[in-house]
């Protein structure tokens, strides 16, 4: 049986996994093959810890799985690391591993040179996009701009206050002061506590 996995990092921006499934079931047909389950992950892929990729690999243990199949090495690998002990493994167990749209196919010289060499680039782009992020975040800093949350500008005295004026109901006070019932208690408790009776 083939495995069929397919991933998207997220349900925004109009990703669809049926659309990378399309493609495997198009392959599968060239193959001649029609017997595949499938397994579909909406999540990151900076890890294989992914409770769909989780079952497909319980799975292919099993022996039941000859094949693995994804539309493109990204899909299932971020990781040179991860990609290799993968394929390892499966090369350990007699299973193909194949990307339907990049040619890579483990039981080819040619698509075991490409997939190292694919690999190595996703990962240098996912290395890529974190020196980007971190290089904003950093410049951000640096120009006075403040990350997070903004604080809260609820005093103390107000949260005593509010707190008083609705009987020591802390859940009521928060919504009055339109902030988290923590942040009213924080302010309290840096205040030395509620005074509810003058």
């Amino acid at each position: 049986m083939i495995a069929f996995y397919a991933r998207v990092s997220t349900k925004d921006k109009n990703q669809d996994p049926e659309l990378q499934l399309g493609i495997l079931r198009a392959w599968a047909e060239r193959q001649s093959r029609d017997d595949y389950a499938t397994y579909i992950d909406i999540a990151s892929g900076k890890d294989l810890n992914r409770p769909s990729w989780r079952r497909m690999v319980q799975t292919w243990r099993t022996g039941v799985i000859d094949t693995v199949a994804v539309v493109r090495l990204d899909r299932a690998f971020r990781s040179i690391v991860d990609m290799h002990a993968t394929l390892d493994e499966l090369s350990g167990r007699g299973i193909r591993f194949a990307a339907a749209t990049q040619d890579l196919d483990t039981q080819t010289p040619a698509g075991k040179l490409l997939l190292n060499i694919l690999a190595s680039m996703a990962e240098f782009e996912r290395d890529l996009i974190i020196e980007r992020v971190n290089e904003g975040i950093a410049n951000a800093r640096k120009n006075g701009v403040r990350l997070g949350r903004p604080k809260s500008r609820l005093s103390s005295n107000r949260a005593n206050r509010l707190l008083k004026e609705h009987s020591g109901d802390h859940q009521s006070a928060a919504a009055a002061a339109k902030v988290s019932e923590s942040t009213l208690r924080r302010r309290i408790r840096e205040s030395g506590g509620p005074i509810l009776n003058e």
